[in-house]
């Protein structure tokens, strides 16, 4: 009888609540145009009470493709101020140039880039300035020469640069390394080995990444080098004047392990740079029974470096990642049994930004509400393809945290040749946006609570920009802006499942997640309504404020939503 009363509450608990009307606001700006048909939302700033900056990217075609920029001045009722564009055109000797990362230091905006310059042969990595339409201030900020670099290891930038290519970028600043290889289906011991042997000759692997501390006083630029007898980190840290702090390699031998560079995070005062990284040692490997890897975090400043270990024991961590608050560091992650690849809790290390000292650590399971959100029933199911979305520390310091199903698979298939013949190979890639989960963690992590919100969206198209979510947290709520179809599937045990159409045919919806996980859903805006799909995956949040850029062709249009 007890079980029956606990799952009847946990069917009631389950139940989205319909009635209850979420306070927002919305406004439109007029439908605009511009001589790019991809652009998106890769930065917005406040300027002041009454003006916002918004950087949006776009792509050039043709025969030399590249990259450019709107800089844009808008007020609160979303009148354009000022704008201009800086297109990131180079020489016919500057190759295979890379826009890094785009921020603003002293209110001031900077694109960094990288490019490999034929006359000089040396890798160099530069500063963009915008000081006005008409002023860009260039700073080099570090340079490798050719043969500089056959001593540090091997760098790809020329596939890193063709890869750009057919993508959209995000302007991701949050310091991860190597992003697909952090995938749980990636995970399994044997995949780890052989991609990484492979890695070691051809830079296939070679990643750079770049991170601004959250105080916005310095920012750190890392390159993943590859190399046949160890794996490198070079590490570069600047301060808002440009002056370099931090002139580093992180070096670790590959003799008996493979080593994993996961992500880097700067430290507030700019001096630190905390390292983390996957280790998979020879030794642990041939073990019977016991942990396989291990995680070392290193602090690393201009004269020292400091490592802490993180044991996962008898559990599996497909990754983790790292975040600052007052004085702690976390890293935060999804774990199962070492046996299984299939995610059924969250795992949390807190330790102290100075020594290193590891205060807490613990392994929550989810929840059985979050199995019953998601499946209906109590069950032994488990969560593949998990990606860390966002981290928010709220005004109790209690940490809420979301991430979503994604996955990403590609196929190759022949395509059509004359006469019925096998033409050239083919491939296609589907991409899946499932559910979100999102749970809230005290300061010391342990759970209180984890819910899962149903969810089925899908695409072949390489622009996924208008599925997937934007979150942002308010008065200890948590809200998520999804695009919809007309109607929400209905599930069995009163549970329903948001899903998509196809962009034209979506409604923009708000989900919000209170103090206690109770969910509450409304719809923001029909897709009759509109004259242009919002991408809904770029929002952009600035305090209460969250603005969302909408397309069709070349007809774009900005949507300022408020909490």
């Amino acid at each position: 009888m007890k079980k029956h009363l606990f799952f009847l509450f946990l069917y009631c608990l389950s139940t989205f609540i319909y009635s209850q009307s979420i306070p927002f606001s919305i406004k439109k700006s007029d439908l605009f145009q511009d001589d790019f048909k991809e652009t998106s939302i890769i930065l917005a700033e406040k300027i002041d009470d009454n003006k916002f900056l918004l950087v949006r990217s776009y792509k050039r075609g043709g025969i030399s493709p590249g990259e450019g920029f709107y800089i844009e001045k808008y007020d609160t009722n979303l009148k354009l101020v000022k704008e201009f564009e800086y297109d990131m055109k180079h020489p016919n000797y500057q190759k295979y140039n890379l826009v890094l990362s785009v921020f603003t230091l002293e209110k001031m905006v900077h694109i960094i880039e990288m490019y490999y310059d034929l006359n000089l042969k040396s890798f160099v990595c530069l500063d963009n300035k915008i000081l006005d339409e008409n002023t860009v201030e260039k700073t080099t900020l570090f340079t490798i020469s050719k043969e500089e670099m056959k001593t540090v290891g091997t760098f790809n930038l020329q596939k890193k640069f063709y890869a750009r290519v057919d993508e959209i970028w995000t302007n991701d600043n949050s310091g991860t390394i190597n992003a697909e290889d952090s995938n749980i289906k990636r995970g399994t011991f044997l995949d780890v080995f052989l991609k990484g042997d492979a890695a070691k000759d051809g830079g296939v692997a070679s990643d750079i990444t770049v991170v601004v501390n959250e105080t916005k006083t310095a920012f750190a630029i890392a390159l993943d080098l590859n190399q046949k007898t160890s794996d490198g980190l070079r590490i570069y840290v600047f301060n808002s004047k440009l002056e370099k702090i931090i002139d580093n390699t992180f070096t670790k031998e590959i003799k008996d392990r493979n080593y994993i560079f996961q992500n880097i995070q700067l430290s507030n005062s700019g001096s630190a740079v905390y390292l983390l990284a996957k280790s998979y040692d020879k030794d642990l490997r041939n073990k019977k029974e016991g942990g396989k890897y291990f995680f070392e975090l290193s602090k690393i400043d201009a004269k020292n470096q400091l490592t802490q270990i993180i044991d996962p024991e008898q559990n599996f961590i497909g990754s983790l990642k790292t975040f600052f608050h007052n004085e702690d560091l976390f890293c935060i992650g999804f774990y199962s049994e070492l046996t299984d690849y299939r995610y059924k809790g969250i795992c949390s290390f807190k330790l102290d930004t100075n020594s290193l000292e590891l205060k807490k650590s613990k392994y929550n399971l989810f929840t059985e509400q979050f199995f019953f959100d998601k499946y209906g029933k109590n069950t032994e199911k488990a969560v593949k393809f998990l990606t860390f979305r966002k981290v928010f520390f709220n005004n109790y310091n209690e940490i809420i945290l979301n991430a979503e199903e994604y996955d990403k698979t590609t196929q190759a298939g022949a395509g059509a040749g004359i006469n019925g013949a096998a033409g050239p190979m083919s491939s296609s890639t589907h991409y899946s946006y499932d559910d979100i989960v999102i749970a809230k963690l005290n300061y010391d992590g342990d759970m209180l609570w984890s819910r899962n919100i149903n969810k089925r969206q899908s695409t072949t198209d390489d622009d996924t920009s208008y599925l997937s979510y934007t979150s942002t947290v308010r008065n200890d709520k948590t809200y998520f802006f999804i695009n919809a179809r007309d109607k929400i599937k209905k599930l069995k045990n009163d549970r329903i499942e948001f899903g998509q159409i196809r962009k034209n045919k979506s409604n923009l919806n708000v989900i919000e997640v209170n103090a206690a996980g109770d969910f509450n859903y409304q719809e923001i805006l029909d897709d009759e309504q509109n004259e242009v799909p919002f991408m809904v995956s770029k929002g952009a949040v600035i305090d209460n404020t969250v603005y969302f850029l909408g397309r069709k062709g070349k007809d774009k249009q900005l949507l300022k939503i408020t909490l």
